[in-house]
């Protein structure tokens, strides 16, 4: 790789022409992450994958549904790289790595603390591979050690107000003309491919959920919990089949909505039938 290459290059991913047309147009005109969302629900039949959990129970292939969702979306992102790019200072860039963050709480119970995970995903990870690094992770989490993104919130923080905007406002704009800040890299989960919200965990249905204008991330998912819902049988009657709300924000201006809709059809191809999961 060229040194002219390697300058237009950020260090998580590569740039990529923004091409002609009108789309070309979108950083331009639609500044902000969140003047360019787009909301798309997925509603995916759960029966083959619960099923499958259940099989899996207490042996070494064991998998929860938090865990199915994030190996579907990290082949989602492997096999549509559209979706795993982000804009920043008006320029359009491909991610290498897959990058997924979510919150853990340190324990069950309403006054527990909370702490994001971040999680790497690299192209030579299998799946046994990411949900080693995902459960690593969880583990680091729960244990209750302070995590390294944690001292740097604790660092900013005691900072007087006037200065913390000031240290913020010098950050975005060294972010938005240069490259990410060298201690923020690996540390800030919203310098993610997608940021991963189970509510379903606390009893919630999935919500819309806004974009951040601060990091990278280009896609939000919310997961409802698994409930009873009528649908029509394969016999054209209605019948009860146990389903799952996806609720996915995402901005529009890294790829058009057909494309969306396609790569995000794949949630439920990958989720009706559990081995496609071990395939990422």
């Amino acid at each position: 790789m060229s040194a002219a290459r390697r300058r237009r290059d950020r260090y998580d991913a590569t740039r990529v022409e923004l091409g002609r047309g009108f789309n070309a147009m979108f950083p331009f005109i639609m500044k902000g992450r969140n003047e360019s969302i787009a909301y798309y629900p997925v509603t995916i039949e759960v029966e083959n994958l619960m099923a499958h959990l259940e099989r899996v129970k207490g042996t070494e292939a064991q998998l929860t549904l938090f865990e199915a969702v994030l190996l579907a979306l990290v082949r989602i992102l492997r096999e549509r790289p559209t979706l795993n790019r982000y804009i920043i200072g008006r320029r359009l860039y491909q991610r290498r790595d897959v990058q997924l963050s979510f919150i853990a709480r340190r324990r069950l119970a309403e006054d527990s603390s909370e702490t994001n995970v971040y999680v790497t995903v690299k192209p030579t990870d299998d799946a046994r591979a990411a949900l080693r690094k995902v459960r690593g992770e969880i583990r680091t989490a729960k244990a209750g050690d302070q995590k390294s993104d944690d001292d740097l919130v604790d660092v900013f923080l005691r900072l007087p107000r006037s200065l913390l905007q000031v240290a913020v406002n010098l950050l975005s704009a060294w972010d938005f003309y240069f490259d990410t800040p060298p201690f923020l890299r690996g540390v800030d989960p919203l310098r993610c491919s997608a940021y991963v919200a189970n509510l379903g965990s606390v009893g919630m249905g999935a919500a819309y959920h806004h974009l951040f204008e601060w990091g990278t991330c280009s896609i939000f998912v919310t997961i409802g919990q698994v409930k009873p819902t009528v649908v029509v049988g394969e016999d054209g009657q209605p019948t009860v089949r146990r389903t799952m709300e996806l609720r996915i924000a995402l901005d529009e201006r890294i790829a058009d909505g057909y494309y969306d809709a396609r790569a995000l059809d794949l949630f439920d191809t990958y989720l009706n039938d559990p081995t496609q999961l071990e395939k990422i």
